[in-house]
């Protein structure tokens, strides 16, 4: 069993043990890239999901904002922003009466030359863009809690706005099930301990991930957040291919439209399988930015691996760690593992207050589903992008210089008949049990 994982830009051909047995190579259904983009983007428009069209009668005079998700997305956004600006003119809007956000969350604000790659255009005059700030009190508005407890401020621009247009993608999401729709506001532009609380909905000892469900609690929380603001949200969400061309575009009602995207995303990126594996070979492609983009296959695939099992990871990671705070040292990953064991799920939360005191919101949640997911397998990484002592410095999975060594330390650790699943495009796939009785 010799299978080829295509990983910086190469492939790169595995020599597996002989005994070990090949269950299943889960790719992404091929979907085709939209041949003319501005057509099937204005025929989306044209004719939105649940609700009525935009039309120049109601944007007359209207202040419009336009969120986009920022230069850590895959979202294409360059190839059919300028498009979205022309509809907009078609219709009588004023270049004056928009302006464009990026809805940074907590990352940090876009330089000139992230914003003029993000958007494929320079700045259009009369048109002004901002960077979402969301630890500044003057730039945000109080609104109240959620159901759910979450305290709502968010961007001062949204409430200063008539129309907020939301750009993103929907794809498969840890902590929602899925991107895109108003996870622009929140997280996209709310306030840091919105987002931190929002966070939290979907970290329990239960259940820690989410990925393929519709309504997870925390889009559902961000969801009514969002509402709070008493705006009218219109999403233009892309779903893409594995080769992150856009198939098909959802424009409309940002709950229903977005619902009826996932229903698409999920036909591409959802396997369906009939049992869990020993081993796990997953490639991060397409989601290949950065160690926090790289990490999503992880993620998403170790819902296929039994416990105790084998995650070999090949993260591309093209900018490296990008914005993750990584420490000097941590405590060995064999170290780590025992502890997390002893412990129990229940209190994972508990010990990462303790040892990581002071992290950052999307730093302590995803040191807990990682720690969640190393107390029940063992993480094995491959990465020719990534600091050679990352895995050290992390202590969530072990690193390797080659190939070769990850390979045989994989034979060493899982068992002599292994079962195994391969996810050439990881970033973009999840399984799915096809029967109830799976084990």
């Amino acid at each position: 069993m010799n299978p080829v994982i295509f990983h910086n830009q190469k492939d790169i051909t595995l020599e597996l043990p002989e005994s070990w047995e090949l269950l299943g190579v889960l790719k992404p259904e091929e979907a085709r890239g939209l041949e003319n983009l501005r057509e099937e983007l204005f025929n989306a428009m044209k004719s939105p999901v649940g609700r009525e069209p935009l039309t120049p009668e109601y944007l007359k005079n209207k202040k419009i904002l336009i969120a986009v998700d920022d230069i850590s997305r895959p979202t294409p956004v360059h190839l059919y922003f300028s498009e979205i600006l022309s509809y907009l003119y078609r219709l009588g809007v004023k270049k004056s009466d928009i302006s464009i956000i990026f809805a940074l969350g907590i990352h940090r604000e876009m330089r000139d030359d992230e914003i003029r790659n993000k958007l494929g255009i320079d700045n259009p005059a009369g048109i002004r863009i901002l960077n979402h700030k969301a630890h500044i009190k003057d730039e945000l508005v109080f609104l109240g809690k959620t159901s759910r407890g979450t305290e709502v401020a968010l961007n001062r621009h949204i409430m200063e706005s008539d129309l907020i247009i939301c750009v993103g993608a929907i794809e498969p999401h840890l902590l929602l099930g899925f991107g895109g729709g108003l996870k622009m506001i929140i997280p996209g532009l709310a306030a840091d301990f919105t987002i931190a609380q929002n966070h939290m909905q979907g970290v329990s000892a239960e259940k820690y991930n989410y990925i393929g469900e519709y309504e997870s609690p925390m889009r559902l929380d961000l969801e009514e957040g969002a509402m709070m603001s008493k705006k009218d949200f219109f999403i233009i969400n892309a779903i893409m291919n594995s080769k992150l061309e856009i198939c098909r575009f959802m424009c409309g009602d940002p709950v229903k439209a977005h619902r009826e995207g996932i229903k698409f995303a999920e036909k591409i990126s959802c396997k369906q399988i009939r049992e869990k594996a020993d081993v796990i070979i997953v490639s991060s492609a397409p989601m290949n930015a950065d160690l926090r983009q790289g990490m999503k296959c992880i993620g998403n695939c170790e819902q296929a691996l039994k416990d105790n099992g084998l995650i070999i990871g090949f993260l591309e990671c093209r900018n490296g760690i990008g914005d993750i705070s990584v420490p000097k040292k941590s405590i060995p990953n064999y170290l780590l593992r025992k502890i997390l064991r002893l412990i129990g799920s229940k209190r994972v939360m508990g010990f990462i207050d303790r040892v990581k005191k002071g992290a950052g919101i999307e730093e302590r949640f995803l040191a807990h589903f990682s720690m969640q997911v190393v107390r029940k397998n063992q993480i094995f990484v491959y990465s020719e992008n990534l600091p050679p002592d990352t895995g050290k410095r992390l202590g969530l999975f072990r690193q390797f210089n080659s190939v070769e060594d990850m390979i045989k330390a994989a034979g060493r650790y899982a068992p002599r008949n292994a079962r195994v699943y391969i996810f050439p495009y990881g970033g973009a796939t999840y399984p799915s049990f096809s029967f109830s009785g799976a084990s």
